[in-house]
């Protein structure tokens, strides 16, 4: 069993997310530690922890980003299971021996799980990464649309406990240079693993921090990584069969893309305007993938607030 960790300048929160490993009551683990160009003493922490135990490895390498920091951990890990956590985040003791149990009795080539999220200071915040129902071990695209229908399918890579033969199987790895690379690594995932199975409980601690790359302002990169992951979700979605060929996660891909645009200012939208009128184009001549809310949105904002208007009057 493989853990993986990326890292880069979290000396504040590091400490925490190893001694969470440290007290996993499954002990059979390697732990991989990529350290992507830090500046500041995080590779010294993770020596202490290396030399302390031998599960523990270190790699250093330049500064590329969280997807090829997790790129670079994969291809060293030797684990017949993968687990990405996050360094500034914190597992659950039992979290690994659930996961893995879990997997073994459902032959499931992944798992998902739930989590609980709290501020920089400690102090809890209000559920985001939970189920409202448990969801039966199934092929995993129709647990995926199943989740999408009731509004509950997360995409942090971190709740996902993965087959290691499901990634090399189907060469699949992270998106490097973009951010929300984890929706199109997790809509490949669930289009392609064979069983997936659901631990309905608490088991990750997820950390929000004001400098993080989901809390920072909006700027052209997320335009660009918007886009990126419509294009590649869309393409993906083509090489499926016709009966995997789920429109949820695209229909949320192209909800991204409209809102990040939307909020860019003039000079960046003057940018990228023929890249956005593609992709409503697309859109559209797809019929929206089925979503009439998405086709009004596509088509003008006054005519989807009249059709809001009206579903929240009159019902569907």
């Amino acid at each position: 069993m493989s853990v993986i960790v990326p890292l880069y300048n979290v000396e504040k929160y590091l400490r925490q997310c190893l001694d969470s490993i440290l007290a996993q009551t499954y002990q059979n683990l390697e732990i991989i530690l990529v350290d992507d160009g830090s500046t500041d003493s995080s590779a010294e922490i993770c020596r202490g922890y290396c030399e302390k135990d031998e599960r523990f490895r270190l790699f250093r390498k330049e500064n590329s980003g969280a997807s090829g920091a997790r790129n670079y951990g994969l291809d060293h890990a030797r684990g017949e299971y993968i687990y990405f956590l996050d360094s500034d985040d914190e597992i659950l003791p039992s979290a690994i021996d659930k996961l893995v149990n879990c997997a073994v009795e459902n032959s499931a080539d992944l798992v998902f799980f739930e989590a609980k999220t709290k501020n920089e200071d400690g102090t809890a915040l209000s559920g985001k990464y939970d189920y409202h129902r448990q969801y039966s071990p199934d092929m995993p695209y129709r647990m995926m649309e199943e989740m999408t229908a009731h509004k509950e399918f997360h995409v942090g890579i971190w709740l996902f406990l993965l087959e290691k033969k499901l990634l090399d199987d189907n060469n699949l790895r992270f998106r490097e240079g973009i951010i929300s690379e984890d929706m199109i690594m997790v809509y490949q995932l669930f289009s392609l693993a064979k069983r997936g199975a659901h631990v309905h409980e608490y088991l990750y601690i997820r950390r929000y921090r004001p400098d993080s790359v989901t809390t920072s302002a909006m700027t052209e990169k997320n335009y660009v990584s918007a886009s990126a992951v419509y294009h590649d979700v869309s393409a993906f979605r083509k090489t499926l069969p016709a009966g995997k060929q789920t429109p949820g996660q695209l229909i949320r891909c192209s909800y991204l893309v409209l809102n990040v645009y939307r909020q860019m200012p003039d000079e960046i939208k003057n940018k990228y305007k023929n890249d956005y009128s593609g992709i409503i184009a697309d859109i559209l001549a797809n019929d929206a993938y089925g979503d009439k809310a998405l086709y009004y949105d596509c088509k003008s904002r006054l005519l989807w607030g009249a059709y809001k208007l009206k579903q929240k009057l009159f019902g569907k």
